[in-house]
């Protein structure tokens, strides 16, 4: 399970890639265990972020470094 700050965080970077690349900004958002989901009414899209575990994340710095 993500914890919460990095929930957060992935909800920030993904609004401000949005805005960056002048698109809407989601109409509603969705915390799950290991992901966030943004919810577009008018296009009737959803983008899932799957957040992976901190360990994880750690692995793969490791292996790119």
């Amino acid at each position: 399970m993500a914890p919460l700050a990095r929930k957060v965080e992935a909800e920030w970077r993904m609004r401000e890639l949005l805005e960056t690349g002048g698109l809407p900004q989601p109409d509603e958002i969705e915390y799950h265990d290991d992901c966030i989901r943004l919810f577009f009414r008018e296009t009737q899209v959803v983008i899932i972020v799957e957040l992976d575990s901190p360990e994880a994340s750690e692995r793969s710095e490791v292996a790119q470094g």
